[in-house]
């Protein structure tokens, strides 16, 4: 199972950008305490304000988790719908739902938040991008 550090690579390609949280923060449209507590590895950041990032950085989410020191910077950084991309991934993988509820624990509940447009936290990303042996950027659809 991989263990990544947001926080760690945040910082550390915010150093390597020349860029301190508050201008982080403005550039997101959140308060500088969210990107310490990024950073700190406080708190769940969802999947918008990843893309976001890796948009700002031009990185790949991998890279900006920690997951690889090799940035395959995507061409795409746009998002489909979650549930959408996670079923492509189960397709892929020739997973059914019912496989995926009784091997994991996301049911029909988590398809039903993800298609109505809920963002999914980046530990939910790790754990699902775990389960079908896939990067991050695979899992989400960035290309």
């Amino acid at each position: 199972m991989r263990a990544l550090n947001l926080g760690e690579s945040l910082a550390e390609i915010m150093q390597d950008k020349n860029i301190d949280s508050k201008s982080l923060a403005s550039i997101l449209g959140v308060a500088h305490e969210t990107v310490n507590s990024w950073k700190a590895n406080r708190g769940g950041i969802g999947l918008s304000y990843l893309v976001r990032l890796c948009q700002h950085f031009e990185c790949s989410l991998e890279y900006l988790t920690g997951g690889t020191e090799i940035n395959t910077k995507p061409k795409k950084f746009v998002l489909e719908n979650f549930g959408k991309q996670v079923r492509k991934v189960m397709k892929a993988r020739d997973i059914s739902t019912y496989k995926l509820e009784q091997e994991t624990k996301f049911n029909g509940k988590y398809f039903n938040v993800w298609d109505r447009g809920s963002d999914p936290k980046l530990s939910t990303l790790i754990e699902l991008a775990n389960y079908f042996k896939c990067s991050l950027d695979e899992l989400v659809g960035l290309e």
